[in-house]
């Protein structure tokens, strides 16, 4: 086993990945465990995921020939002040790392997950959604970002939240008959069998969202653009309104510059679908060329690492590590 290994991590909100590679690109481990969303989870929860998909990676090498970790997390600012300093600590530790570990804003590797240039944009979609201007492996500027709560517009959750007021909204009278109803109520009670009252549907969608974790509504984001591409008028608005959220984030950065590459992550955007394939059609209008779609994160994670190593840009390194899975 070569000398020089380097660990990439990619704790997103949806997942916990991990590559461990060497400085060319080769890969010789990955792992792979549950979410890293510090925003909803407790930090011991956060804490587990992340050790579990490092050992993975970590399973066929020794820990100590590992020279840099690399990790790109969302809510950055959880996992490097306060009470998380330790258990994070304890990740490394326990994984028998002795190396420095650089912890970098998901936005920074989700762009390097699309190229190799160092300065440029990047729009992320996902469970939650941001823009970002990224230079130097630094977040420059960013326009929302800001959790499901209070921002976080077209994302992933914002679209399941959509997708029940709607639901409300056929239900009492407010508005349009819509394909979601069905689909929505069978996804939330994991029964095809409900009851036809509106009232009774009422009470059962209400009680079933305010039973559970709010981010669970983030799991009713794919209904949306099924629906609007079945024909459904009211799913079709949504994913409208969703699109131009999404494409004013990405454009209403101050120092955006229609020549520098812009990329496109996370699942709303790189996966087929009529959100992603809108958004890349306004955007490739403003910037005047396709916008670039990320591979993979903890891939990039891992050649950010590797240049640090190195000191220098390996495209080839680069194309080999952020190639998506298949």
């Amino acid at each position: 086993m070569p000398n020089g290994l380097v660990l990439g991590i990619d704790a997103g909100t949806s997942l916990v990945e991990a590559v461990c590679a060497t400085t060319d690109g080769e890969v010789v481990g990955r792992g792979r465990s549950g979410s890293a969303n510090a925003m909803v989870l407790p930090v011991a929860e956060v804490v587990a995921h992340l050790s579990s998909a490092a050992r993975q990676a970590l399973s066929a090498v020794d820990p100590e020939q590992i020279t840099v970790v690399v990790v790109g997390a969302a809510g950055m600012l959880r996992f490097t002040r306060g009470a998380a300093v330790g258990p994070l600590a304890g990740v490394w530790r326990s994984s028998g790392l002795t190396c420095p570990v650089r912890v970098l804003a998901d936005a920074v590797t989700a762009f390097a997950a699309g190229t190799p240039h160092g300065h440029g944009s990047v729009l992320i979609a996902d469970i939650g959604a941001i823009a970002a201007r990224i230079g130097a492996e630094e977040v420059l500027e960013r326009v929302d970002g800001n959790g499901w709560l209070v921002g976080d517009d077209g994302s992933g959750f914002w679209l399941g939240r959509q997708a029940v007021r709607a639901v409300f909204a056929e239900l009492d009278h407010r508005g349009d008959p819509t394909l979601l109803t069905e689909a929505v109520l069978a996804t939330l009670t994991g029964d095809d069998s409900v009851p036809t009252d509106p009232a009774e549907r009422v009470l059962l969608l209400r009680d079933t969202v305010y039973d559970g974790p709010p981010i669970a509504l983030a799991g009713l984001a794919r209904l949306v653009p099924a629906a609007a591409e079945a024909g459904d008028r009211v799913a079709q608005r949504i994913v409208d309104r969703a699109v131009t959220l999404l494409v004013d984030s990405a454009t209403s950065l101050t120092a955006d510059d229609p020549d520098e590459p812009l990329v496109l992550a996370g699942s709303l955007l790189s996966e087929d679908g009529p959100i992603g394939r809108e958004v890349q059609r306004r955007l490739a209008s403003h910037h005047r060329a396709d916008p670039l779609l990320a591979g993979s994160c903890a891939g990039a994670a891992a050649w950010l690492a590797a240049c640090s190593v190195t000191s220098h840009i390996d495209p080839v390194a680069h194309a080999r590590l952020t190639a998506p899975r298949m």
